[in-house]
């Protein structure tokens, strides 16, 4: 334990992170050191079952957990994340610091605990009884976030719902407050469907994203549910997600989804019939529709007012979504 907690420290302070008042960075050593305590104590007692049962004969090795990998990239740079991996790991059995064992994996770097230090969110499903990946659709799926960029996991939210798999999509910094937040894609489509969740760090959680009362009902988001972003194309529909600063005036940096339809499809008159919804984003994980209405733009504009580019809020996207 000294080891790894010299280590954490010295990573630390190599990064030339700032001064942790509020002991932020202590209480993740010491709640990780704890977790591997527990572990130890843990395969202690299976070693001895393991033993126990080979001496009486009727023991016999039912499961091997094989440890899969996940490369994200660097993220060295505090304004614009790294492409997230959304391709399942092809090895399950892989923890992530949760106390079971996962497959599906797929991560995207952020940063979560503060501008300079970059970490890892997961988006996996537990493994099944059996030793087997279930289906992801049927599966406890969870979301877990490595605010030290380890490989391990301080924190997680499950089950969440997919369909018919979930990965994670990009880590946008959605409230402009110099930490990021995370996009889970929980549908697979041609039009992605996409889930924003909170990242903290003190208390340290991840939560999903809900809307604030009164919400916009009229609009498809009543309060207290989460809201269901799309990102992408299908056939004469486009749908994009940006986010765009206010200025003074306003609430600062909104999250603007816009629904368009080709009206008539494929012709030479079409226009683009669209709806935009704005989100603030709130300090208790809420978002509040502070706008929305309706417009109409040529479908030959070049380039749309609304036209999605290759991030979000400081986030790249994976393709096909986003090409940087």
């Amino acid at each position: 334990m000294a080891r790894l907690d010299d280590r954490l420290r010295r990573d630390l302070e190599r990064a030339a992170r700032p001064a942790d008042p509020s002991g932020v960075y202590e209480g993740l050593i010491r709640r990780r050191e704890r977790r591997r305590i527990a572990r130890k104590v843990q395969t202690g007692a299976l070693a001895f079952v393991v033993i126990a049962g080979t001496a009486a004969g009727v023991y016999g090795l039912s499961r091997v957990f094989l440890g899969g990998s996940v490369t994200p990239g660097d993220g060295s740079s505090p304004s614009v994340n790294e492409t997230p991996s959304p391709s399942p790991s092809a090895e399950p059995g892989r923890d992530l610091g949760l106390g079971f064992p996962v497959c599906n994996v797929t991560s995207v770097r952020g940063h979560f605990i503060d501008s300079q230090t970059s970490g890892i969110a997961y988006v996996a499903t537990k493994l099944g009884d059996a030793g087997g990946c279930p289906e992801a659709r049927d599966a406890f799926n969870v979301v877990a976030v490595d605010f030290l960029g380890d490989g391990e996991a301080e924190i997680s939210f499950g089950p969440i719902e997919c369909e018919p798999f979930c990965s994670a999509f990009a880590a946008p910094d959605v409230d402009d407050d110099g930490t990021d937040e995370l996009l889970i894609q929980n549908i697979q489509f041609s039009i992605a469907g996409l889930r924003l969740y909170e990242v903290r760090a003190d208390p340290a959680e991840v939560i999903p994203v809900t809307v604030a009362t009164p919400g916009y009902p009229e609009g498809g988001f009543p309060p207290g549910v989460e809201p269901q972003f799309w990102l992408g194309g299908d056939g004469f529909q486009l749908d994009t997600l940006r986010c765009f600063a206010t200025g003074a005036t306003g609430p600062g940096r909104v999250l603007i989804q816009t629904s368009a339809s080709e009206v008539p499809p494929d012709s030479p008159d079409s226009v683009w019939q669209a709806t935009a919804t704005w989100f603030d984003l709130n300090a208790d994980g809420t978002v509040t529709v502070v706008d929305a209405g309706t417009f109409e733009e040529p479908v030959d504009a070049d380039p749309l007012s609304f036209a999605q580019g290759n991030g979000i809020c400081g986030a790249r996207l994976p393709g096909p979504y986003g090409s940087g």
